[in-house]
């Protein structure tokens, strides 16, 4: 992308991103009170599944580390660590993307049977989770089948495409670190009150301005728009121009459809998603700029 192009698309950024803020000082809380749907299934759905990206990456970026070791055995040490590494990032990172979907799915279909809105979850705590025995086995099963997958088409690519692969993900899950530091240590600093934990008299609202320090609550800022946002990343692991493109608007085009989708279920406000979005994008541009700057034209994708 060429100055010109990221100087337009930040300007763009800016404009709508800062306006929306702008809109949400005012207009938060009649948003919210207009659209929140708690039987959404669109709105559950997406919930339930929407943070794939955060995990994902992850996986993919541990799948990564352990085929490029399997071809440095001749280096047993630096192997064998890259190699389990790689393995443990993989295999706990699918674990606990699981363990959030069987949370959320086990809630909504408990509702369901009690008579309570389908889309009520605690968005900040597992609440519900399948039999041991069980969420192992499905695990074991999805590991296997996914590494099984990767692994495959690792194997296709030569040393030199492998290099830049493993170089792509040092930087990706760094990126995904990042954004869920900081997202984490602003909700919890920002401890605003989310849409459903709202009072009958809805007085304990307050504005996105507004710090309220450490209490619980976790509104500020969207943890499931940050996923989404962070699907941007799948795009960095393209090797076609045309292809990073696509996945690129793909991400661009998820982050605001998950984003939509939290404030119908109730979740979250508009401006909870709307500066999630601009800040894990502003990460994600800083790590791509460190990228470009450090890695040798030869060595990137």
């Amino acid at each position: 992308m060429s100055k010109r192009s990221k100087t337009q698309l930040f300007l763009a950024a800016v404009l709508i991103g800062g306006g929306l803020l702008i809109l949400a000082l005012f207009a938060d809380l009649p948003i919210s009170n207009a659209v929140i749907n708690y039987n959404s299934l669109f709105g559950t759905l997406f919930q339930t599944f929407g943070e794939f990206a955060v995990y994902l990456i992850f996986v993919l970026c541990g799948q990564i580390a352990m085929a490029y070791a399997s071809r440095h055995l001749d280096e047993p040490l630096f192997a064998g660590g890259l190699f389990l590494g790689g393995l443990g990032l993989s295999a706990w990172q699918l674990k606990q993307y699981l363990n959030e979907i069987a949370s959320y799915a086990l809630t909504a279909l408990h509702n369901s049977h009690v008579g309570k809105p389908i889309g009520l979850a605690n968005s900040d705590a597992a609440t519900a989770a399948l039999p041991v025995g069980q969420a192992l086995a499905l695990w074991l099963v999805i590991y296997l089948l996914i590494t099984a997958l990767c692994q495959y088409w690792l194997h296709q690519q030569d040393n030199q495409q492998l290099t830049k692969y493993l170089i792509v993900a040092i930087f990706a899950s760094l990126t995904v670190w990042f954004a869920l530091e900081v997202n984490l240590a602003l909700k919890d600093f920002w401890g605003r009150v989310r849409p459903y934990e709202l009072n009958h008299s809805q007085n304990n609202f307050t504005v996105w301005t507004h710090p309220n320090g450490v209490n619980g609550h976790k509104s500020f800022p969207s943890g499931h728009a940050m996923a989404g946002t962070l699907s941007i990343l799948f795009s960095w692991f393209a090797v076609k121009p045309k292809t990073k493109k696509i996945l690129w608007i793909a991400g661009v085009v998820y982050a605001i459809t998950l984003a939509i989708s939290r404030i119908i279920i109730g979740a979250h406000f508009l401006s909870d998603v709307t500066f999630s979005f601009l800040l894990t994008a502003a990460i994600i541009f800083v790590m791509s700029e460190c990228y470009h700057h450090l890695v040798s034209d030869e060595q990137q994708l």
